[in-house]
């Protein structure tokens, strides 16, 4: 007689996934937050989070909105995976 089982698949525990949904976290924090707090608080520490933003040359309020729709990009695609990753 043939055996009727299927062959078992090992379960993808998602260490990819949660790998990625890190990675656009530490991309969120590092070129949304960080130059957040540099112009707030003016430190020269963080100068290296505001380098992909200096070729605008925005001044005063504009200097906010690359960072903050860097933030938002990756708190919308982070969730955006965490709930693919728990209906799968």
């Amino acid at each position: 007689m043939a055996d009727s089982r299927q062959p078992q698949r090992p379960q993808d525990t998602g260490a990819g996934s949660r790998f990625v949904i890190n990675l656009v976290g530490v991309i969120g924090l590092l070129f949304g937050v960080l130059p957040i707090v540099r112009y707030l608080l003016d430190l020269s520490l963080f100068e290296f989070t505001v380098a992909p933003y200096e070729w605008l040359r925005l001044e005063g309020a504009a200097r906010f909105l690359p960072p903050a729709m860097v933030l938002v990009v990756c708190i919308v695609v982070a969730y955006l995976l965490e709930k693919r990753l728990t209906r799968d």
